[in-house]
């Protein structure tokens, strides 16, 4: 018999057509994360394992069906699943499924497959003439369809939220905020970010900025944080201007989402804000760096599907922040998978 690689039943290791046959059905996978995760059965588990049927009557879903489902994500580490007690619980993984965990990333499971799903359908099309295929499948940029319906932009908003805590967190912790007076976080979304930093750094005040229809749900954040006396919002186009003044600037995950003309453009509108001497920090993936870098080509796999960014190496940022008129000072690896990378706007 003619065998491919060591066998998985000898061995305890894959063979290569088992390994393919998981990568394949990732697919199956990411659908039955999205289907637990809109059920809230994870919450339901917050106390400990349950038996099957009562986590199936408190998710309202049949028992049969969540049992063969939390089955095979017991092979994923979501689920513990205990066969002869008929109990489920929280796997190591299972606790970022839940709504109230600190590195949730459950709205980011319901986000990503009522928006993201459908459009990798034509990921072949996207290989051949360049057009995201979420503008193919949608009709529109992806942007400009989210700002179309509220509950969209509330979706969105909460996934990135989820996912730039989750993602973030280390590169915010990483920036140098010493001697900078003012820093306007562009893009900033609901403000988490900024208030985030404005809590730890006393002296800190700052400018909250993005699109009217975002940056109006920042209020209620920067209130809660106990920083609105020192933090504001602007709502404005970033490819139009930016708020002018502030000694910093500070973009988290924003260039990724556009192409190497659209970050020139977001760079010049900052460039023209910024006094000579002002700071720039981007937290952004450096493909090929960091401690995690499955998670940049993951994220340019996700760019070239939905948008029309994508993920860069060190020298594409330096290229880019060069022509924009800054000067590329440090990129500093972090614990988690973003990098901050460091610039200094230069004299006209």
């Amino acid at each position: 018999m003619l065998q491919n690689g060591p066998s998985s039943s000898a061995s305890g290791t894959r063979t290569p057509a088992v390994a393919m046959l998981r990568l394949l059905g990732g697919f199956q996978i990411s659908q039955a994360l999205y289907v637990v995760a809109r059920a809230g059965v994870a919450d339901h588990l917050a106390d400990g394992p349950r038996p099957v049927p009562e986590a199936a009557e408190a998710a309202g879903v049949r028992t049969d069906l969540l049992r063969r489902l939390v089955r095979s994500l017991a092979t994923e580490q979501v689920f513990d699943f205990d066969a002869d007690r008929d109990t489920v619980g929280l796997g190591p993984l299972g606790h970022t499924l839940r709504s109230d965990s600190g590195d949730s990333l459950r709205d980011v499971a319901l986000m990503w497959m009522d928006t993201h799903y459908r459009p990798f359908a034509g990921l072949w099309s996207t290989l051949h003439d360049g057009v995201p295929a979420a503008e193919r499948e949608l009709g529109k940029p992806f942007f400009d369809w989210i700002a179309e319906e509220p509950d969209r932009v509330a979706g969105f908003s909460a996934a990135m939220s989820d996912l730039m805590t989750t993602l973030r967190q280390d590169a915010l912790d990483s920036l140098d905020l010493s001697g900078v007076r003012h820093l306007v976080d562009i893009g900033g979304a609901d403000g988490t970010a900024l208030a985030d930093l404005a809590r730890r750094h006393e002296h800190l005040h700052g400018t909250v900025f993005d699109l009217p229809h975002v940056v109006e749900g920042a209020d209620p954040v920067l209130h809660k944080a106990g920083v609105a006396d020192r933090i504001g919002t602007q709502g404005g186009s970033f490819f139009e201007s930016v708020p002018d003044g502030a000694d910093a600037y500070l973009a988290c995950f924003i260039l990724h989402d556009w192409n190497d003309e659209q970050c020139a453009t977001i760079l010049d509108r900052i460039h023209r804000a910024a006094d000579p001497g002002a700071r720039l920090y981007l937290v952004e993936t450096v493909l090929g760096e960091g401690t995690a870098p499955e998670v940049a080509t993951l994220l340019d796999l996700t760019m070239m599907g939905m948008l029309d960014g994508r993920e860069r190496v060190r020298e594409d940022w330096r290229t880019l922040l060069s022509g924009a008129g800054f000067r590329l000072d440090r990129v500093v690896e972090t614990t988690g998978p973003m990098c901050v990378i460091e610039a200094t706007r230069t004299d006209d």
